[in-house]
């Protein structure tokens, strides 16, 4: 089946929409402006085993999708529910194909577990019955352009856990991290696939965060007649997911890069126009020192979190002259600076 796509996308709350009219019905794609996520780095101790996050987002903006009115379908009208989650279509898991070549870096690698970037609005989006499980299973792979293989491992979580990792509800982007009992052995060749299991009870809701328009297709879905399907073939276009598979092994060079704060955290939006999101994953927890200052080197905002991982933290700057600052992340041992623009 041909799913038609009618997207209506947000930029600092700016719309624009444009309409097709056969298939299922795609709308309402949320964007949020963002650094790359690409190959984010992290170091494990001052041994050879060296820890990464990897990612196939290759844009500056993520978003989520929700489907539209299909009249065609039984129960998918006047809502059809979300394109990466959820939906009356009951898609039961949304795939992401992750090549060799992002983890090449290591051998022996392993899979920890996987970082997803989920939706949440209120009591739109991520949501439902808080003992409701949603999990992730991991699956050989041979290209993005074959459907994934056999399975390798799984977690299993619930909704009352993923939601209570939204932290801050200013901000629809939360992350939550699945991590697996035991580490997962990654395919030496072609790649493998990270699937998100979706609740297919009506109330209950996972939605997943992903790239549009992507260089190629890199996510597919498994329906309810439990057959995969690629997106590019189903919903047109191409698609990655906000995923990020926690990999561990020994360092190819046999030695530990330290690549700094800055692989960890993310600044969104940037440029802003007041208000301020810095997602940090961190492999593990750690006491971080926030501080914003202005080109004179004023500091402005400075803010200590202690014990912190994955989370996602809030600044409000709209009471500040528009122009360039400074953000400062620091844990006493390694520090991240980076530019900010402020233009309300």
């Amino acid at each position: 089946m041909k799913k038609t796509l009618l997207t209506i996308a947000s930029i600092g709350l700016s719309v624009s929409a444009f309409a097709q009219t056969n298939g299922k019905i795609a709308k309402n794609s949320g964007i949020f402006v963002t650094t790359t996520f690409v190959q984010q780095s992290i170091t494990a101790g001052s041994s050879a085993i060296v820890c990464d996050t990897i990612s196939t987002i290759t844009s500056t903006a993520v978003g989520f999708s929700t489907a539209g009115t299909d009249t065609t379908t039984p129960g998918c009208s006047p809502k059809a529910g979300y394109v990466f989650g959820s939906n009356c279509y009951k898609d039961q898991e949304k795939a992401n194909f992750f090549p060799k070549a992002l983890y090449s870096n290591l051998s022996s690698p392993q899979i920890q577990g996987v970082i997803v970037g989920f939706y949440k609005k209120g009591t739109k989006g991520t949501g439902g019955a808080s003992a409701t499980t949603v999990g992730i299973n991991i699956y050989s792979g041979t290209s993005n352009t074959v459907m994934p293989g056999t399975s390798l491992g799984s977690t299993v979580s619930t909704l009352g856990t993923i939601v209570a990792a939204q932290t801050n509800t200013a901000s629809n982007l939360f992350y939550y991290t699945f991590n697996f009992a035991s580490p997962i052995n990654a395919p030496a060749t072609g790649g493998f696939y990270a699937s998100l299991t979706l609740p297919t009870t009506a109330g209950d809701t996972a939605v997943a965060f992903q790239q549009s328009s992507a260089p190629s297709n890199m996510a597919w879905e498994k329906e309810s007649d439990a057959v995969w399907y690629d997106m590019s073939t189903i919903w047109g276009g191409n698609y990655s997911i906000l995923m990020l598979p926690k990999m561990c092994g020994t360092s190819v060079s046999g030695i530990s890069e330290n690549l700094g704060l800055s692989k960890n955290i993310t600044i969104l939006p940037n440029p802003t126009t007041g208000l301020v999101n810095i997602a940090v994953i961190l492999q593990d927890k750690e006491n971080l020192n926030v501080s914003i200052t202005n080109t004179l080197g004023q500091v402005l905002i400075n803010n200590k979190y202690d014990g912190i991982s994955n989370d996602l933290l809030n600044f409000d700057l709209s009471h500040f002259n528009n122009g360039v600052y400074f953000v400062t992340v620091s844990n006493g041992k390694d520090k991240m600076v980076q530019r900010l623009v402020l233009n309300k």
